[in-house]
């Protein structure tokens, strides 16, 4: 690759979440177990753990510059519908029933993180090929 630069914003966005997903997974471990049942805790934390797989695979693509970008808006928005409407729906039994439809919505951010990163491997297979 010729005048390989890495993204920082990208990195820096990664890093942002991946605080964000350590304090939330601190919240979910000490404070969410007092308010809500195992069962929404164990929901928490899936989204916190999607949240820092995706803030570290953030991180790896930023070394790729702008090529790998695009790919990661997908990603990072996937990311956003997923795991926050996973910490919506585990606060359910605080805030009422009415958050259980945010359910509905978390495959989409699961459809929109595998497009992400399917796209990120197409990139990435094609600039291989130029190198």
């Amino acid at each position: 690759m010729t005048n390989f630069q890495p993204n920082y914003k990208l990195a820096a966005v990664g890093m942002l979440l991946l605080a964000a997903g350590i304090a939330l997974g601190a919240f979910g471990a000490h404070g969410l177990k007092n308010i809500a049942t195992e069962k929404y805790v164990d929901v928490f934390e899936t989204g916190v753990r999607y949240q820092v797989y995706t803030a570290l695979g953030l991180i790896v693509l930023s070394l790729f510059g702008e090529k790998l970008f695009r790919p990661s808006l997908l990603i990072i928005a996937g990311m956003w519908v997923f795991s926050v409407s996973l910490y919506f729906l585990s606060l359910n039994e605080t805030w009422g029933s009415s958050l259980k439809k945010l359910g509905a919505i978390t495959p989409i951010g699961g459809l929109l993180m595998i497009a992400g990163w399917c796209w990120a491997a197409v990139l990435t297979v094609r600039m291989a090929r130029k190198a």
